[in-house]
């Protein structure tokens, strides 16, 4: 006979100290599963319950006296057979994360589906690999603190805790074999602890209502704010990889475009991109000791949460055509996404976590129409010997008919500068938000422009008294931003 425990915290509880213990025995006389928690053999284990006020909860159990039995399955070099069973169905989708405390041992905890223990498939485990620094000591397994796994409603998923093998290395004096030179050697050592007490900490978080892509939640407005959480989103199937991350925890938002531009998705907001200006002067113008094992090395280290977005079109979300998602490369604004809109389209928009994992952020839209000056036609101005211009290319679409500089996909703000004076002149792009392609023309029309020079964050040239050149900023390789242009001759 063996004693257990529950510890139940109902989500509208705000403290440790709103909490109640249940104790109670499991008894063989359970022959289809106990009530609650977990039995030694899989046909009586414990039925782990949740209700929609019970999102978190410990249960308290023992592996003394467990044992393994003969179709049970196990890690290799890591189970020891000191095993208990638990049955827990999802109520609905989301997330489980997990974790176990004993004073005694490591627990090993498995997650099984399957309602048969001979067909029973490995779906999620605590335990993990490290190598150690000096490859001679080699790798071995231990256990994690906590893991987290995504549910499907309706499915059962067994549990069982275990008492892992612990197996250690370290570097010791030896005698050396004969015509050996080394007094030093990896020495093993493997302990099997004795299962007893320990406590399984449980949290289920469901999904969100905008998990899946037909329940999107709705935005609208050019410039929008909320705070996104993905904690408990899944995964569809056919949902596709965003931005090649394979994700994990996605949920859904819906936007029709209010006016063609720019679209940034990001976690801080992004200042609207100030008019075309420009402004000039002049009239035109080691260490020592015994050797060791050295550092455990983590072989898969859990993965960090940074969010994932992506837009795309289409009416199914295996069926999906993603928009230009392009992430922005600007240390202001990690994670952000930009793609070009079109008015009137309806576009859907994932927040996935980096290989499943979740958190909760600010997100901000901000939708960019284009400059005044984002075609030749409505190019602007420049006078002087030196002059600074300001503007932007976000929001700007390819000009039929006009020359594509190098590394650009054509999104192109233009100026128009005549030369006072011969010489030489610069073009520098420094406090541009990217190194943008830059060339200068010379012709009247979109059609007669005749390349001078080309080049990336800026350029130089000689300039003909009296000559007209056009100046075109296009995008870096799709990525658009801010431009500060400046233009500098010698008097």
């Amino acid at each position: 006979m063996k004693t257990l425990g529950v510890l139940l915290k109902t989500e509208w509880q705000s403290s440790f100290c709103a909490v109640f213990l249940l104790w109670f025995t499991a008894s063989p006389l359970f022959a289809q599963g106990s009530p609650f928690g977990f039995a030694d053999d899989f046909a009586r284990r414990g039925f782990i319950q949740t209700s929609p006020l019970v999102t978190s909860f410990a249960i308290a159990g023992s592996l003394s006296n467990a044992t393994m039995e003969a179709s049970e399955p196990g890690i290799e070099g890591v189970s020891s057979g000191q095993t208990v069973w638990g049955t827990w169905t999802a109520p609905s989708n989301g997330i489980v994360a997990l974790s176990a405390e004993s004073l005694t041992f490591s627990p090993l905890i498995t997650i099984y589906t399957g309602n048969e223990l001979a067909n029973l498939s490995l779906f999620s485990s605590n335990n993990y690999l490290i190598c150690y620094e000096d490859e001679d000591c080699g790798c071995h397994w231990r256990e994690r603190q906590q893991i987290s796994f995504h549910v499907t409603g309706g499915q059962a998923y067994q549990v069982c805790v275990d008492s892992a093998v612990i197996t250690d290395a370290s570097i010791q004096f030896q005698v050396p074999p004969a015509g050996g030179f080394s007094p030093w050697g990896p020495v093993f050592t493997t302990n099997v602890p004795a299962g007893g007490d320990f406590i399984l900490y449980w949290q289920f978080t469901a999904a969100p209502h905008n998990d899946d892509f037909s329940n999107p939640q709705r935005l609208s407005g050019s410039r929008i704010s909320l705070l996104a959480s993905n904690a408990g989103g899944t995964k569809e199937p056919g949902e596709p990889d965003h931005l090649g991350n394979p994700g994990g925890s996605s949920v859904w938002y819906s936007w029709t475009a209010p006016a063609s531009g720019r679209v940034t998705l990001s976690t801080n907001e992004i200042p609207p991109y100030a008019p075309p200006s420009s402004y000039g002067e002049g009239s035109e113008g080691t260490t020592t000791g015994l050797p060791t094992c050295g550092d455990e090395i983590d072989q898969n280290p859990p993965p960090v949460f940074y969010p994932i977005f992506a837009a795309y079109t289409g009416t199914a979300v295996d069926a999906l055509t993603p928009a230009d998602n392009l992430l922005m490369s600007l240390d202001a604004y990690p994670n952000a996404v930009e793609f070009d809109a079109v008015k009137g389209d309806i576009y859907h928009i994932a927040f996935d976590g980096n290989q499943g994992t979740t958190g909760e952020i600010p997100l901000y839209l901000a939708l960019t129409a284009p400059a005044s000056n984002d075609s030749f036609n409505r190019r602007i101005q420049l006078r002087g010997l030196s002059v600074v211009a300001k503007g932007y290319n976000a929001g700007a679409v390819y000009q039929s008919g006009a020359p594509r500089v190098a590394g650009s996909t054509g999104k192109t703000a233009w100026w128009s500068w005549t030369a006072p004076v011969s010489g030489p002149v610069s073009l520098d792009l420094t406090g541009s938000d990217y190194a943008f392609p830059v060339a200068v023309f010379t012709g009247s029309s979109i059609s007669n422009l005749q390349t001078i020079v080309e080049g990336a964050g800026g350029l130089s040239f000689n300039a003909k008294r009296g000559l007209t050149y056009q100046i075109a900023v296009s995008d870096d390789n799709g990525l658009t931003g801010k431009i500060v242009l400046a233009l500098v001759c010698p008097r």
